[in-house]
């Protein structure tokens, strides 16, 4: 087996107690041998009966001792004789029976052969896209300053893919995201092990793989038991009692938000808080969004991932300004303004009754209560305008309850409209579709 297996497999022995010493059961296989002694009483006799066992037997392999008090023996289970397979991170990938009828050297050799089989290296996975991706270097050199940004970036701090597929075009967006998503994944203030579950089934019902990947990876660095994360990625009604109300609510908020009742969102603020309930929805929104934008892309888990949060803050004052720019509507190429396309459905209303509409709507009660602006003016950028008010209430439920989360969304919605510059008129019509797919009434 050695000369097939060459170096890359050590074989050792382990001489533990004997099992047929001459005091005991003694076997005539052993004195014709030559090794029959009696129990050694100290590890210094166990020694030296191991030193003869090597010359009598002429054994070809080390062979280490066990302390007098047989702890590996026991550890192992290893009386009369077994044989095992240690991996290269020190796990048992294969145990065999006890001896002398479980002691068959075939199942030792099969388990090399396909512990060999699955360590070869594979061929360096090719990084698939439907924009060009940077290498992690040039990724960072396009990006922002960074505090303590290492002198080279590529080997000490991996961007994701997604970072380096966007930072080209919108490399003070993409560093906003990146700010985001050490915010949601390492600093939202839900328990770690319930927010990365959300993410899951949030990534599951998208059918986000990369998204899944990341998801599972942050629940394991949390801590989660491998029975914990078997019964998440299973069958939805074997979920745990005391997760299942905010994993049923991230999968029904990702596939039919709409359909979320009051009485679903109550029951978690009674169980949760008001402040953990805003922080549930702005971390499924944050999935939701990343999710589309892996999927749309068509990107995969990077080579070296699932990355952890990447602990990184820009130097400012790269930063939006407070309000988004002024930006023209544009004129069609004969200098007048651009025709409206008519919807079939809206177009049936007429502004009374749109207004009647619009008042049931402002005349509806939140699930949360709202927060006043003076709450939430602490928590506003020094440049925002002295004299102006926030009334958009998802702004203030946002602000008023999670500051920190609404912080980093907020610092991507502005740059991205100060680096894309999309037309307005385009812009607002991709707005429509979205929110009239989702039903989303607001």
């Amino acid at each position: 087996m050695k000369a097939r297996y060459g170096d890359r497999v050590q074989f050792l022995g382990v001489y533990v107690r004997e099992a047929h010493p001459t005091g005991g059961w003694r076997m005539k296989s052993n004195d014709n041998a030559g090794v029959s002694f009696a129990q050694p009483t100290t590890k210094i006799g166990r020694e030296e009966i191991a030193a003869k066992c090597c010359a009598a037997l002429k054994m070809t392999i080390p062979l280490l001792v066990d302390d007098i008090d047989d702890r590996v023996g026991n550890l192992y289970s290893g009386m009369p004789d077994r044989l095992y397979l240690i991996d290269k991170k020190g796990r048992v990938v294969f145990k065999g029976g006890r001896g002398p009828f479980g002691f068959i050297p075939g199942e030792l050799e099969q388990a090399i052969l396909m512990n060999q089989l699955e360590s070869i290296a594979p061929a360096p996975k090719k990084e698939v896209g439907r924009v060009p991706i940077l290498s992690n270097e040039d990724a960072w050199a396009k990006l922002p300053e960074a505090e303590g940004k290492p002198e080279t970036p590529s080997a000490a701090v991996p961007l994701p893919v997604w970072a380096r597929a966007l930072a080209n075009t919108m490399p003070r967006t993409t560093a906003a995201m990146l700010e985001l998503d050490f915010t949601q994944r390492a600093k939202n203030p839900i328990d770690p092990k319930l927010r990365a579950k959300m993410r899951w089934v949030a990534a599951n019902a998208n059918r986000s793989p990369y998204g899944e990947a990341y998801a599972l990876a942050d629940l394991r660095r949390a801590g989660c038991p491998d029975a914990d994360i078997a019964a998440l990625t299973g069958d939805p009604k074997k979920w745990a009692a005391s997760d299942k109300d905010a994993l049923v609510f991230a999968q029904k908020l990702t596939k039919d938000a709409y359909k979320v009742l009051d009485e679903e969102v109550l029951a978690l603020r009674e169980k949760y808080g008001d402040a953990k309930v805003v922080a549930m929805v702005q971390l499924l929104a944050y999935a939701n969004f990343q999710d589309r934008l892996l999927l749309t892309l068509g990107l995969s888990v990077e080579e070296a991932g699932p990355l952890p949060p990447l602990a990184v803050e820009f130097k400012k004052p790269w930063t939006g300004s407070a309000q988004a720019p002024d930006r023209v509507l544009p004129k069609s190429a004969n200098g007048t303004k651009p025709s409206m396309s008519n919807d079939s459905e809206w177009s049936k209303v007429d502004y009374n009754a749109l207004q009647k509409l619009l008042a049931d709507q402002r005349a509806r009660l939140p699930r949360i209560p709202v927060p006043p602006f003076d709450s939430i003016r602490k928590y506003l950028p020094a440049n925002f305008p002295k004299d102006k008010e926030v009334k958009i209430r998802w702004s203030l439920v946002c602000t008023g309850y999670q500051p920190e989360l609404a912080t980093a969304w907020t610092q991507c919605t502005r740059n991205f409209a100060e680096e894309a510059q999309q037309d307005r008129v385009f812009e607002e019509s991709l707005f429509w579709v979205v929110t009239r797919s989702l039903q989303c009434y607001y």
